[in-house]
């Protein structure tokens, strides 16, 4: 048991002298996820992926400005139904905080409840809210750590529209 420990301590000693933990690699394509819905059934990733662009939007009620983006995303969900699919990701927020933050900003898009951020870790996200910008290939076009502006948004918005065109997917 002792040798264990000793070994331990020289396996860590080691991978930090090397750098460490392996560094943060942000999926390229979107990974397929299951999971409940705020307002009452589930989301199955999957049926949209490679059918439909996806703003795939990470946050937590407790996060920085979530209201000002998600009211922004609300718009682009609306302006662009049947083009493009918004969904939210709520994370590790009780569900009446979650619900409270959705009906305050007049949140219509699917919100997904992931109370444990396992749909948050297998995409890497690390700080909320946190916006990735998927092709109707699945391409992970875009990634925007932080909140977005009303700028920064039409700036991905024109750059997931232009792929979709392109047929860059």
């Amino acid at each position: 048991m002792k040798r264990l420990g000793v070994l331990s301590v020289f396996l860590l000693a080691a991978a930090l002298a090397t750098g460490g933990a392996p560094s943060y690699h942000p999926p390229t394509q979107a990974i397929a996820f299951y999971g409940p819905l705020l307002g009452g059934g589930t989301m199955s990733f999957s049926d949209y992926l490679g059918k439909t662009p996806v703003i795939l939007n990470f946050w937590a009620s407790w996060g920085s400005p979530s209201g000002q983006e998600a009211e922004l995303l609300e718009e682009v969900y609306r302006d662009y139904a049947g083009k493009l699919l918004v969904v939210g990701v709520n994370v590790q927020d009780p569900e009446e905080n979650a619900r409270a933050f959705v009906a305050e900003h007049k949140i219509s898009y699917p919100m997904v409840l992931d109370g444990t951020a396992d749909v948050a870790w297998i995409y890497r996200v690390k700080y909320l809210p946190t916006t990735f910008f998927i092709s109707a290939s699945g391409k992970i076009i875009a990634i925007h750590r932080g909140p977005l502006s009303k700028s920064q948004l039409n700036h991905y918005l024109k750059l997931l529209l232009e792929t979709q065109v392109s047929g860059d997917n």
